[in-house]
């Protein structure tokens, strides 16, 4: 249980108040072992061998495991809405810097950590029951059609089945299942965020890439939003840096330039906006802006929300160009325009 704490460490109220495991793990435990004995006892029974009798074969072999895996979700779902009592508390955000390696391994710690908070699911928790489904069906046709030889071996494996559905089901029911911390607590997906930060790293030019997330905390928890990639220039480190976001397909959606304002030289940006396809630069304080060419060639005039790689390298290449306009000189800063086949002037 996490307090909230005020100032001055007065402890208000319960943030999150978790409900014991218990029960669910008894009725997981005692439903699969009860599953397993419906099949394993009951199965071989009405597997048809000389008649077909349709209300014993879909009672069993249809109705049967349509019921257990009914139960197995209704009964997850419902306990995971019940598993936690949560009151928001006013969450205070600040940006956090991951590596990619960093990045990777925070879904899983995360979720780990927070299971009974966090929403998640797989293609795979839904589609493995409708595939379970369709075996024990298939069972007593095939008995009853192909060979009724299999009736031998016909109490463990459909005991098995019946056992695993109800396991699966309930599990995804647990599992995927939203309550009231979830909104706050399940993360948003970063997994499109670190594919572009990896296009973005193999770029020439580039000295450092972090995925940043906005991130608040209460005691020992905590929440994430906002994923984005921050890239800097060799060379340019602490006077520039590239910001690209990315939406739920891995396409990329918006990027800021920024150079920063050093002696005589105002701060410049660039915005890319996916919308609109081309660089709007600002320098100092005007705030309406005005288009600039694409200084890398190519034969993509527009880069759209696939082109991350050509998109990017417009965006160092117009950082570095800037710099060098500004009256400073850099060897290394005209090779990576040269690497990225960039004009220079």
């Amino acid at each position: 249980m996490s307090p909230i704490i005020a100032k001055g460490g007065v402890i208000m109220t319960e943030m999150v108040t978790y409900r014991p495991m218990t029960q669910y793990n008894a009725v997981f435990a005692v439903g699969t072992i009860l599953s397993f004995l419906a099949g394993f006892l009951l199965g071989p029974m009405f597997i048809p061998t000389l008649t077909w009798d349709w209300i014993s074969v879909l009672g069993m072999y249809v109705g049967l495991p349509i019921l257990l895996a009914s139960f197995g979700y209704y009964y997850g779902w419902n306990f995971k809405v019940n598993v936690v009592d949560y009151n928001a508390p006013e969450w205070d955000f600040e940006p956090v810097q991951l590596t990619i390696d960093e990045a990777q391994k925070l879904p899983k710690k995360h979720n780990k950590e927070n299971s009974r908070l966090v929403s998640q699911g797989n293609y795979w928790m839904f589609f493995i029951p409708i595939v379970i489904l369709v075996f024990i069906a298939a069972i007593p046709v095939y008995a009853f059609i192909e060979d009724s030889s299999i009736i031998q071996y016909s109490a463990f494996v459909l005991g098995l089945s019946f056992a695993f559905l109800f396991a699966n089901t309930i599990f995804t029911g647990f599992r995927s299942t939203s309550n009231k911390a979830s909104p706050d607590f399940t993360l948003p997906l970063i997994r499109e965020t670190i594919k572009l930060a990896k296009i973005q790293d193999s770029i020439h030019g580039v000295a450092n890439i972090r995925v940043v997330l906005d991130k608040a905390e209460v005691g020992d928890l905590a929440i994430f939003q906002r994923p984005r990639i921050l890239l800097r220039i060799k060379g340019l480190e602490d006077q520039s840096y590239v910001e690209s976001w990315t939406d739920d397909l891995g396409a990329i959606t918006k990027v800021l330039c920024r150079l920063y304002e050093k002696d005589d030289n105002p701060q410049v940006v660039w915005w890319w906006i996916a919308e609109d396809r081309n660089f709007r630069k600002f320098s100092g304080t005007d705030d309406s802006g005005y288009y600039v060419k694409n200084p890398v060639q190519s034969n993509i005039t527009f880069p759209g929300v696939k082109d991350a790689k050509l998109v990017t390298e417009n965006s160092i290449a117009l950082i570095v160009r800037e710099y060098l306009k500004f009256g400073n000189e850099s060897e290394e800063l005209r090779n990576i325009l040269k690497d990225l086949n960039a004009d220079i002037s």
